[in-house]
């Protein structure tokens, strides 16, 4: 018994004797971006974008702070007022503070901090001791060699393809409008209700802060009514205020009887803490006679926040040019997500020309990937099964190893029993650790909601986003049961979101035209008017006054009548002896 115990001993101590052999050099750290003016320093030299620091050199910060690429192993934050030496296995933290994305050490006295699949923030404290907390993964500090042997175990991947990145999304929905334009009521107004489907495809993405996507719905009513639509659009976070912004060109065209209608599109967005500014147009590019031409500007106000996504009310006034005149209106809106899948607005609005509008639209949109957002920092979603062994609650990543009469767990994870042997301290995710000078633990304990949103705001703010920011702000839902506006936006959530929802302007399902009662009349084709005949009626009367009327030229005097002539100077005849004719 004693001979086996000693053997299994042998065998771990074994792996960490050759810890220094394994474990990757550390070579150098990299300048990419200087924010809050330029006090950064390489050796005390001024220090410039893309500028490299060796092994045995310092870099420090004033005023200013500093983002550092590690060996493309890791990402760090270095913040005012800090100062770090490179080492071979590590790096030192002389004074400040640090963030770190990514597989890189740091020496704490003669222990080494080390972790896996983590975002940890570093500080040294004024007796020369440091203060470690953990947004993401695991970290553990230990003896060298056996965290060199532990890193050594883990897959070397370029930190840089590690960003999250948006997945194609298809739409299925519907969408009505009714108009009374046209002179009806609103209880007899005419519109359209469609059937949608639409198309969200990422087309270059860079490093989980930039996006270049295309957008094509298209709608008919199966009835002879029908339109599509296509934007290219250019989408980016600014990480000096948080904002999403977007930029977008595209084409809508739509089938009316009569007329196929067809336009330019143009426009943009800027989103900041969830509150949408926009404004965007469209010019005709047909000959319909009743094409409209527009410019609409938006304000969307969050008035509810529903976890990650809020309730918006957009007002948006709006003029349309048709028929060499202009018209203004307004438009006011309500926007509700359910989640990133459900989503339904409705919309009303009125000006001169289309009279009153409503409107509304409910879209199911989900993703291709299974997931809208693909992050490689977080675990697959495990697929459910019938199978109960197979279910999420079952299976745990971990090989069952089945004896009679009882079930054991077997840890396939070497390097964390090589840890556990070697007695280091393990801090995980919504953790933080003090330690001494020597990096001898001094105190341990979970981090509040309010010192983890502190933490991440103070060390993102104004910084590029991380390949694990998306990461951290689950990390903070997982923890904590809820989500926070601030968080979100800081990681770059929010940025998602906006990234690939819909640019909120008319498409070709709702595009309006020029009511047919307002088109200019076509002229009116006069008829030839006769000229009015004027007739004279005479009567031949007996001469001896009897005041008998009798009938020209008659051979019986027993008819009488008047006769007409269209002639005032024609001479009035009467047969004798009726010689006396009147023009009455």
């Amino acid at each position: 018994m004693g001979l086996s115990r000693r053997l299994i001993q042998g065998l771990a101590v074994a792996p960490l004797l050759m810890g220094s052999a394994l474990a990757a050099p550390f070579d150098s750290a990299t300048v990419r971006r200087i924010i809050d003016g330029r006090e950064v320093y390489i050796d005390k030299q001024q220090a410039k974008v893309n500028q490299t620091a060796d092994r045995g050199q310092q870099i420090s910060t004033g005023s200013s702070r500093t983002e550092l690429l590690f060996d493309k192993r890791a990402i760090g934050f270095l913040g005012q007022n800090s100062l770090i030496t490179l080492g071979q296995e590590c790096f030192r933290l002389n004074s400040g503070r640090v963030l770190v994305n990514g597989p890189q050490a740091s020496c704490l006295g003669s222990k080494v901090l080390g972790v896996r699949g983590t975002t940890y923030v570093l500080s040294s404290t004024e007796d020369g001791g440091y203060d470690l907390a953990v947004l993401t993964g695991t970290a553990t500090v230990g003896e060298a060699a056996a965290i060199e042997t532990a890193m050594a175990a883990e897959e070397e991947i370029n930190i840089l393809s590690t960003y999250p990145s948006l997945s194609p999304v298809v739409g299925l929905g519907s969408s009505a409008w009714g108009s009374n334009a046209g002179g009806t009521s609103l209880g007899q107004a005419a519109g359209l209700v469609l059937g949608d489907l639409s198309f969200f495809t990422p087309i270059i993405q860079e490093n989980s802060s930039s996006l270049l996507y295309s957008y094509s719905t298209g709608s008919s009513n199966f009835d002879g009514f029908w339109g599509a639509s296509s934007e290219v659009g250019y989408t980016w976070y600014d990480p000096n205020n948080q904002s999403s912004n977007t930029l977008l060109v595209g084409y809508d065209g739509w089938q009316i009887p009569g007329c196929f209608h067809s336009q330019i599109a143009v426009g943009g967005q800027i989103e900041l803490n969830r509150w949408q500014f926009s404004a965007n147009g469209g010019i005709p590019s047909d000959n319909c006679e009743d094409s409209l031409g527009f410019a609409i500007a938006r304000v969307g106000i969050p008035v509810v926040n529903l976890g990650e996504r809020s309730i918006h009310l957009s007002l948006a006034p709006y003029v349309m040019h048709g028929l060499g005149n202009q018209y203004g209106g307004g438009r006011i809106g309500v926007n509700v997500p359910v989640g990133n899948a459900l989503e339904m607005n409705v919309y009303g609005q009125y000006d001169e020309l289309l009279d009153t509008v409503v409107g509304g639209q409910i879209t199911y949109r989900f993703a291709t990937a299974g997931r809208f957002v693909r992050d490689p920092n977080l675990p697959s979603p495990r697929q459910k099964s019938p199978l109960p062994w197979q279910n999420q609650s079952f299976n745990n990543g971990q090989p069952i190893q089945v004896a009679i009469g009882r079930q054991q767990r077997v840890h396939s994870d070497v390097g964390e029993q090589l840890l556990s042997q070697a007695g280091a301290t393990v801090i995980a995710a919504g953790e933080e650790a003090s330690f001494n000078s020597n990096g001898d633990l001094i105190r341990k304990g979970a981090i509040s909601r309010e010192r983890f949103s502190k933490l991440v705001v103070s060390n993102l703010e104004g910084q590029n986003l991380l390949p694990e920011s998306h990461a951290i702000a689950e990390s903070y839902k997982r923890l904590y049961g809820s989500t926070s506006s601030s968080l979100q936006a800081i990681t770059g959530v929010d940025w998602m979101i906006a990234a690939q929802t819909p640019f909120p302007r008319l498409r070709a399902d709702n595009n309006l035209v020029i009511p047919e009662d307002k088109l200019p009349k076509p002229p009116v084709v006069e008829q030839p008017v006769e000229e009015e005949v004027v007739t004279y009626t005479y009567v031949c009367r007996d001469p001896n006054g009897t005041g008998i009327v009798y009938k020209p030229s008659a051979s019986g005097l027993s008819e009488a009548t008047r006769y007409t002539t269209a002639n005032r100077n024609d001479t009035p005849e009467c047969s004798s002896p009726f010689t006396i004719a009147e023009f009455i």
